[in-house]
Protein backbone atom coordinates (compact mmCIF):
# COMPACT_ATOMS: atom_id res chain seq x y z
CA UNK A 1 0.00 0.00 0.00
CA UNK A 2 1.67 3.31 -0.62
CA UNK A 3 -0.19 6.75 -0.74
CA UNK A 4 1.07 10.22 0.04
CA UNK A 5 -0.38 13.61 0.49
CA UNK A 6 1.02 16.48 3.45
CA UNK A 7 1.14 15.44 6.91
CA UNK A 8 -0.95 16.87 9.77
CA UNK A 9 -0.73 15.27 13.52
CA UNK A 10 -2.48 12.08 13.99
CA UNK A 11 -6.11 12.14 15.56
CA UNK A 12 -7.73 9.38 17.33
CA UNK A 13 -10.35 7.78 18.55
CA UNK A 14 -11.32 6.43 21.77
CA UNK A 15 -11.56 2.43 21.94
CA UNK A 16 -11.69 2.97 26.01
CA UNK A 17 -13.87 4.62 28.65
CA UNK A 18 -14.00 8.22 29.77
CA UNK A 19 -11.01 7.08 32.74
CA UNK A 20 -9.35 4.23 30.97
CA UNK A 21 -8.07 6.04 27.04
CA UNK A 22 -7.05 3.57 24.31
CA UNK A 23 -6.62 5.66 21.34
CA UNK A 24 -7.07 3.72 18.26
CA UNK A 25 -4.79 6.27 15.91
CA UNK A 26 -5.98 7.85 12.52
CA UNK A 27 -3.73 9.64 9.87
CA UNK A 28 -5.21 11.49 7.11
CA UNK A 29 -3.21 11.87 4.01
CA UNK A 30 -4.73 13.37 0.71
CA UNK A 31 -7.87 11.10 0.46
CA UNK A 32 -6.63 8.45 2.68
CA UNK A 33 -7.40 7.50 5.96
CA UNK A 34 -5.24 5.37 7.64
CA UNK A 35 -5.54 3.57 11.17
CA UNK A 36 -2.44 2.82 12.13
CA UNK A 37 -3.26 0.67 15.09
CA UNK A 38 -3.46 -2.12 12.19
CA UNK A 39 -0.23 -1.40 11.21
CA UNK A 40 1.70 -2.40 13.98
CA UNK A 41 3.78 -5.14 13.43
CA UNK A 42 4.18 -4.17 9.53
CA UNK A 43 6.63 -2.46 7.77
CA UNK A 44 6.18 1.07 7.28
CA UNK A 45 8.53 3.88 5.12
CA UNK A 46 7.82 7.24 5.20
CA UNK A 47 9.26 9.43 2.59
CA UNK A 48 9.73 13.21 2.95
CA UNK A 49 8.66 14.96 -1.36
CA UNK A 50 10.48 17.99 -0.51
CA UNK A 51 7.23 19.88 0.04
CA UNK A 52 5.97 21.67 2.41
CA UNK A 53 2.55 23.30 2.68
CA UNK A 54 1.00 25.36 5.37
CA UNK A 55 -1.76 23.46 6.66
CA UNK A 56 -3.92 26.47 7.40
CA UNK A 57 -3.45 28.40 3.60
CA UNK A 58 -2.09 25.58 1.69
CA UNK A 59 0.58 28.11 0.27
CA UNK A 60 3.82 26.57 -0.85
CA UNK A 61 6.47 27.39 2.08
CA UNK A 62 10.52 26.77 2.20
CA UNK A 63 10.04 26.52 6.19
CA UNK A 64 7.60 25.53 8.66
CA UNK A 65 6.58 27.65 11.44
CA UNK A 66 4.50 26.60 14.59
CA UNK A 67 4.36 23.37 13.57
CA UNK A 68 3.24 23.70 10.12
CA UNK A 69 2.31 26.83 9.16
CA UNK A 70 3.80 29.54 6.31
CA UNK A 71 5.34 33.09 8.34
CA UNK A 72 2.43 35.02 7.21
CA UNK A 73 -0.24 32.82 9.03
CA UNK A 74 2.50 31.96 11.50
CA UNK A 75 2.34 35.75 13.03
CA UNK A 76 -1.16 36.46 12.06
CA UNK A 77 -4.10 33.42 13.01
CA UNK A 78 -5.30 33.00 16.79
CA UNK A 79 -4.11 29.15 16.67
CA UNK A 80 -0.18 30.56 16.79
CA UNK A 81 -0.93 33.21 19.15
CA UNK A 82 1.63 33.73 22.58
CA UNK A 83 -0.77 32.13 24.72
CA UNK A 84 -1.09 29.17 22.78
CA UNK A 85 2.29 28.04 24.62
CA UNK A 86 2.37 30.72 27.17
CA UNK A 87 -1.59 30.63 28.77
CA UNK A 88 -0.84 33.45 31.69
CA UNK A 89 0.10 35.70 28.56
CA UNK A 90 -3.74 35.77 27.34
CA UNK A 91 -5.78 38.60 27.10
CA UNK A 92 -9.09 37.57 26.08
CA UNK A 93 -10.40 38.12 29.26
CA UNK A 94 -9.49 41.86 28.26
CA UNK A 95 -11.00 41.52 25.05
CA UNK A 96 -7.84 41.89 23.27
CA UNK A 97 -6.72 38.78 20.99
CA UNK A 98 -5.90 38.24 17.17
CA UNK A 99 -9.65 36.57 16.63
CA UNK A 100 -11.97 37.33 19.79
CA UNK A 101 -14.75 34.86 18.29
CA UNK A 102 -11.85 31.93 17.80
CA UNK A 103 -11.24 33.14 21.45
CA UNK A 104 -14.96 33.31 23.31
CA UNK A 105 -14.81 29.68 21.75
CA UNK A 106 -10.82 28.63 23.12
CA UNK A 107 -9.95 31.09 25.57
CA UNK A 108 -13.04 32.23 26.99
CA UNK A 109 -13.72 28.73 28.20
CA UNK A 110 -13.69 26.85 31.00
CA UNK A 111 -10.02 25.33 31.19
CA UNK A 112 -7.76 22.83 33.53
CA UNK A 113 -5.01 22.27 35.32
CA UNK A 114 -3.78 18.99 35.79
CA UNK A 115 -0.83 16.80 37.33
CA UNK A 116 0.20 14.10 34.35
CA UNK A 117 2.79 11.40 34.66
CA UNK A 118 4.99 11.44 30.83
CA UNK A 119 7.64 9.52 32.17
CA UNK A 120 7.77 12.19 34.89
CA UNK A 121 5.67 14.16 36.51
CA UNK A 122 4.53 17.48 35.02
CA UNK A 123 1.82 20.44 35.37
CA UNK A 124 -0.12 21.53 32.72
CA UNK A 125 -3.10 23.60 31.51
CA UNK A 126 -5.99 22.12 28.91
CA UNK A 127 -9.53 23.97 27.25
CA UNK A 128 -11.85 21.60 28.24
CA UNK A 129 -12.75 20.24 25.19
CA UNK A 130 -9.08 19.35 24.58
CA UNK A 131 -9.93 16.30 27.01
CA UNK A 132 -8.26 13.85 26.57
CA UNK A 133 -6.77 14.98 23.66
CA UNK A 134 -4.44 16.69 25.38
CA UNK A 135 -3.33 14.38 27.44
CA UNK A 136 -2.39 11.46 24.41
CA UNK A 137 -0.70 14.41 22.47
CA UNK A 138 1.74 14.18 25.08
CA UNK A 139 2.02 10.52 25.71
CA UNK A 140 0.64 10.54 29.23
CA UNK A 141 -0.05 7.78 30.76
CA UNK A 142 -1.75 8.72 34.00
CA UNK A 143 -3.09 12.33 34.73
CA UNK A 144 -5.40 14.26 37.84
CA UNK A 145 -7.19 17.41 37.12
CA UNK A 146 -6.52 19.52 39.87
CA UNK A 147 -8.53 22.45 39.55
CA UNK A 148 -11.53 24.09 37.07
CA UNK A 149 -10.97 27.94 35.77
CA UNK A 150 -13.30 30.28 34.20
CA UNK A 151 -10.68 31.03 31.79
CA UNK A 152 -7.34 30.34 29.71
CA UNK A 153 -5.67 33.33 31.58
CA UNK A 154 -6.38 32.20 35.30
CA UNK A 155 -5.11 28.74 34.26
CA UNK A 156 -2.33 30.12 33.04
CA UNK A 157 -2.00 32.21 35.82
CA UNK A 158 -1.97 28.90 38.73
CA UNK A 159 0.14 26.82 36.15
CA UNK A 160 2.73 29.63 36.43
CA UNK A 161 2.66 29.13 40.36
CA UNK A 162 2.54 25.30 40.79
CA UNK A 163 5.58 25.49 38.19
CA UNK A 164 7.54 26.32 41.29
CA UNK A 165 6.85 22.86 42.78
CA UNK A 166 6.18 21.11 39.56
CA UNK A 167 8.28 20.53 36.51
CA UNK A 168 6.21 21.40 33.30
CA UNK A 169 7.68 19.84 30.29
CA UNK A 170 7.75 16.67 29.13
CA UNK A 171 11.18 15.06 28.76
CA UNK A 172 9.88 13.11 25.06
CA UNK A 173 12.72 10.38 25.32
CA UNK A 174 11.94 9.40 28.92
CA UNK A 175 8.25 9.37 28.02
CA UNK A 176 9.13 6.96 25.30
CA UNK A 177 10.67 4.70 27.11
CA UNK A 178 8.98 4.84 30.15
CA UNK A 179 8.15 1.38 30.86
CA UNK A 180 4.66 2.07 32.62
CA UNK A 181 5.69 2.04 36.30
CA UNK A 182 4.81 5.51 38.45
CA UNK A 183 6.87 5.62 41.83
CA UNK A 184 4.64 8.46 43.06
CA UNK A 185 0.80 8.85 43.88
CA UNK A 186 -0.89 11.56 41.93
CA UNK A 187 -3.62 12.17 44.15
CA UNK A 188 -1.25 12.95 46.97
CA UNK A 189 0.98 15.68 44.91
CA UNK A 190 -2.75 16.80 43.52
CA UNK A 191 -3.27 17.49 47.60
CA UNK A 192 0.20 19.19 47.55
CA UNK A 193 -0.87 21.41 44.79
CA UNK A 194 -4.18 22.65 45.82
CA UNK A 195 -2.51 23.44 49.11
CA UNK A 196 0.31 25.19 47.39
CA UNK A 197 -2.18 27.57 45.86
CA UNK A 198 -4.95 27.99 48.59
CA UNK A 199 -5.40 31.67 49.69
CA UNK A 200 -3.43 33.32 47.13
CA UNK A 201 -6.31 35.12 45.33
CA UNK A 202 -6.61 32.69 42.17
CA UNK A 203 -9.96 31.59 41.21
CA UNK A 204 -10.84 28.06 41.05
CA UNK A 205 -12.86 24.90 41.87
CA UNK A 206 -10.88 22.20 43.21
CA UNK A 207 -11.57 18.91 40.78
CA UNK A 208 -12.44 15.27 42.19
CA UNK A 209 -9.82 12.69 42.38
CA UNK A 210 -10.60 11.33 39.05
CA UNK A 211 -8.01 9.57 38.03
CA UNK A 212 -7.33 9.07 34.22
CA UNK A 213 -5.29 6.23 32.65
CA UNK A 214 -4.18 6.00 28.78
CA UNK A 215 -3.13 2.86 27.53
CA UNK A 216 -1.11 3.41 23.73
CA UNK A 217 -0.65 0.54 21.08
CA UNK A 218 2.52 -0.18 21.67
CA UNK A 219 4.06 -3.88 21.11
CA UNK A 220 7.76 -3.29 22.75
CA UNK A 221 8.80 -0.46 24.47
CA UNK A 222 12.45 0.89 23.14
CA UNK A 223 14.66 0.91 25.80
CA UNK A 224 16.77 3.74 23.34
CA UNK A 225 15.60 6.08 20.93
CA UNK A 226 16.81 8.91 18.63
CA UNK A 227 14.21 11.13 16.60
CA UNK A 228 14.07 11.94 12.97
CA UNK A 229 13.91 14.83 11.19
CA UNK A 230 13.12 14.83 7.90
CA UNK A 231 15.17 18.09 6.86
CA UNK A 232 18.15 16.08 7.56
CA UNK A 233 17.20 12.50 5.89
CA UNK A 234 14.19 12.54 3.99
CA UNK A 235 13.10 8.33 5.03
CA UNK A 236 12.23 6.95 7.99
CA UNK A 237 11.69 2.98 7.94
CA UNK A 238 11.20 0.15 10.05
CA UNK A 239 8.43 -2.07 11.71
CA UNK A 240 6.10 -0.10 13.75
CA UNK A 241 6.42 -1.34 17.17
CA UNK A 242 3.98 1.21 18.59
CA UNK A 243 1.97 4.54 18.52
CA UNK A 244 2.46 7.32 21.47
CA UNK A 245 1.63 11.10 21.83
CA UNK A 246 2.40 12.28 18.56
CA UNK A 247 5.78 9.73 17.80
CA UNK A 248 6.00 6.73 15.99
CA UNK A 249 8.00 4.31 17.05
CA UNK A 250 9.91 2.10 14.96
CA UNK A 251 12.36 -1.48 15.39
CA UNK A 252 15.21 0.54 14.52
CA UNK A 253 14.47 2.72 17.83
CA UNK A 254 13.99 5.85 15.15
CA UNK A 255 11.09 7.59 15.87
CA UNK A 256 9.23 10.69 14.56
CA UNK A 257 7.17 12.87 15.89
CA UNK A 258 4.48 13.25 13.09
CA UNK A 259 3.22 16.91 14.68
CA UNK A 260 6.37 18.36 14.28
CA UNK A 261 6.34 17.82 10.27
CA UNK A 262 2.61 18.93 9.71
CA UNK A 263 2.44 20.25 6.59
CA UNK A 264 5.63 18.34 5.15
CA UNK A 265 4.62 16.52 2.05
CA UNK A 266 5.05 12.70 2.26
CA UNK A 267 5.28 9.15 0.63
CA UNK A 268 3.77 6.39 3.09
CA UNK A 269 4.61 2.92 2.18
CA UNK A 270 2.72 -0.17 4.42
CA UNK A 271 4.09 -3.67 3.59
CA UNK A 272 1.23 -6.43 3.76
Amino acid sequence: MIVSGTLKKMNFGNIGDEYNVKPSYILELGASTLELNHSIGKYISLKYLNEIHCIKCGRKTNKSFGQGYCYPCFIAIPETEECVLKPELCRAHEGIARDMEFARKNCLVDHYVYLAWTGGLKVGVTRYHQIPIRWVDQGATLTVKICRTPNRYTAGLIEVELKKIFADKTAWQRMLTDLGEIPINLLTEKAKALEFINGKGYEYIPENDNLYRITYPIAQVASRVKSVNLDKENTVSGVLTGIKGQYMIFDTGRVINIRNHSGYSIEITIAH
